[in-house]
């Protein structure tokens, strides 16, 4: 998917991108209402310029899919876990309570795996969005 967004930052080679909301993410939410994302992607471009960013499709559906189903499953997997300990009568602790200190360790564990991996895949370059084209501030050719 190409989209076209907006340098406001340049450093060491490196540019801000900011992308408007496309329109068929308006009613979603999912983004808590944020009218506009923001990536970091090799380059070279002048701040205002207008430029276009290939976001590649199938990585950017995995990255988000691990992000959330990842905690999730692991929140859920700590109160599976919770339970079981819980039902062998060798705690100590209110049920409640220790199902939630259960589930949040094991998301909380669940996280710092999403941030292991993530570090990984920053590097591989199937996962990096690309820039196509830069324009000018009143160039004919932009979108």
């Amino acid at each position: 998917m190409i989209r076209s967004g907006e340098v406001v930052e340049k450093a060491d080679g490196m540019l801000g991108v900011v992308f408007e909301r496309p329109e068929m993410c308006a009613h979603c939410g999912g983004c808590l209402h944020k009218h506009c994302s923001r990536v970091q992607i090799k380059g070279e471009a002048e701040i205002g310029d207008t430029v276009e960013v290939d976001m590649p499709d199938g990585e950017v559906v995995k990255a988000s899919a691990l992000m959330y189903i990842v905690p999730v499953c692991a929140f859920l997997l700590g109160l599976l876990l919770a339970w079981a300990i819980y039902r062998g009568g060798t705690v100590k602790m209110a049920e409640d309570l220790f199902y939630a200190v259960c589930g949040v360790a094991a998301c909380a564990l669940g996280l710092s795996m999403v941030w292991v991996v993530d570090k990984k895949l920053r590097k591989a370059q199937k996962w990096q969005p690309r820039l196509v084209a830069v324009h000018k501030p009143g160039e004919a050719g932009k979108k």
